[in-house]
């Protein structure tokens, strides 16, 4: 009964912020908008999705043989591909990271070790999108305004913290410790997790090294997507405010409140563009166009997911 009413509540949730936001523009704009988008721009858009989705398997790879999984780079693709597809359609953005380690401890066994490698694997991209848009926004004066310095700094607290839990032996024990007396034992089971896997790549380096280049090309590709959507459609802001936006947009859109992000992505596009001169119409088709490119680069992850079994029949009855 909870799952069903916190299922609902979220539905209502995106509907809510779609219908929020529709309200305050014409609709016929929005069409217009969408119209005036180039189709080669487009195509371009679902390219460096499809892109960034195989350059983010080979760092889920990387992140996987540290916790000893070895599965065939085609297996790890198709995985990687069905969650992202559910990314999509599931609760927040990170729906699909759950498939993915389900699948995992399906296939091997493994699912606190797959737990673990992809948890890092969706810091990792934090820690690079936080990055990009710190950087483009120390650049930006003109956008040094409190509506926007005080969600950055906070993500700089955020990325702080969890740096420091997962990778300070003494910090994360202290901070276990008061979990155990005040926090239920799920979260403390969860944070206990989360410390192990970070620990476990504590001295992997190299590993760590060639995950960071990864993540830099996946997150600056998804990025790039936006950013020729709206070249797309003929809009004035430069790549460097979807630097600083699109990364805010996305760590936001997280947040399980919707699904998909939806509602979310959109509203939030809308307010942050608004400051660089982007009309709200322009700026929902925008964000919808992105998203759209997103859903067309995954569909060959639900196409692996429906007939996983006879791509893969070898794997499935482990």
């Amino acid at each position: 009964m909870k799952k069903v009413l916190g299922t609902a509540v979220k539905l209502l949730v995106s509907v809510g912020l779609i219908l929020f936001f529709l309200r305050q523009i014409d609709l016929v704009d929005v069409e217009m908008a969408a119209r005036a988008a180039r189709p080669s721009y487009l195509l371009l858009a679902v390219l460096l999705f499809l892109i960034s989705n195989l350059l983010g398997a080979l760092q889920w790879r990387e992140l996987l043989k540290v916790q000893n999984i070895h599965l065939p780079v085609s297996r790890i693709i198709s995985l990687y591909f069905v969650g992202v597809f559910f990314n999509n359609f599931l609760v927040s953005n990170i729906g699909g990271d759950a498939v993915r380690i389900h699948d995992l401890n399906r296939l091997t066994g493994e699912g606190s070790r797959g737990f673990a490698a992809t948890f890092l694997d969706r810091f990792v991209g934090l820690l690079v999108l936080i990055l990009y848009s710190l950087i483009a926004f120390s650049l930006n004066p003109d956008l040094w305004t409190p509506g926007i310095t005080l969600p950055m700094l906070a993500l700089v607290g955020l990325l702080i913290g969890i740096l420091t839990f997962g990778f300070s032996r003494r910090l994360s024990g202290i901070i276990l410790k008061v979990a155990e007396r005040l926090a239920p034992a799920a979260i403390v089971s969860l944070l206990q997790r989360i410390r192990e896997g970070f620990l476990a790549y504590r001295h992997a380096y190299g590993t760590l090294g060639r995950v960071l280049c990864l993540a830099s090309g996946v997150q600056l590709s998804r990025i790039a997507v936006y950013y020729v959507v709206g070249q797309g459609m003929h809009l004035s802001a430069g790549f460097d405010h979807f630097l600083i936006f699109i990364p805010l947009i996305a760590i936001v859109a997280a947040v399980p409140i919707s699904f998909g992000g939806i509602g979310v992505r959109e509203n939030l596009g809308e307010i942050l563009f608004s400051r660089v001169g982007v009309p709200p119409a322009e700026a929902l088709a925008m964000m919808f166009l992105g998203y759209l490119a997103g859903i067309v680069a995954s569909l060959a992850g639900g196409v692996s997911f429906v007939f996983r079994h006879y791509i893969h029949p070898e794997n499935d009855d482990a």
